[in-house]
């Protein structure tokens, strides 16, 4: 697959709000506003592609996700899901910019959070 850099990359009002409470040099600002979000705008598709049949009904009711969620992995076994958006519906939806076809980086949880979230 040939990488494809994207125009921007979207944070979740929720998380982003999240973040923004914690200190300046706090790890997980870090870990998605530096290296998260460097990541993918380099390259959309920068990680685990969940296959359809497996995206947690959590994502789809609280998101709209029904075809593309990734798992990118942090330290210290946290991740972060994100999804593709394109659609103008979502872009409205979320009060985000039409950008065209955007990452929108959903949420960050310790790995114990994602087991039980994904059914492990």
């Amino acid at each position: 697959m040939s990488l494809k850099p994207s125009k921007e990359v979207f944070i979740t009002p929720e998380l982003d709000n999240y973040l923004k409470k914690l200190k300046p040099n706090h790890k997980f600002r870090k870990w998605i506003y530096d290296n998260m979000k460097t990541t993918l705008r380099q390259h959309i598709w920068s990680v685990n592609l969940v296959r359809k049949k497996l995206i947690p009904k959590y994502y789809k009711r609280k998101y709209d996700v029904e075809n593309s969620l990734y798992v990118y992995d942090h330290p210290e076994g946290y991740r972060s899901c994100y999804t593709i958006i394109g659609s103008k519906e979502l872009y409205i939806k979320m009060g985000l910019k039409d950008l065209g076809t955007c990452p929108l980086i959903l949420d960050l949880m310790p790995h114990p959070e994602y087991e039980r979230r994904f059914g492990y």
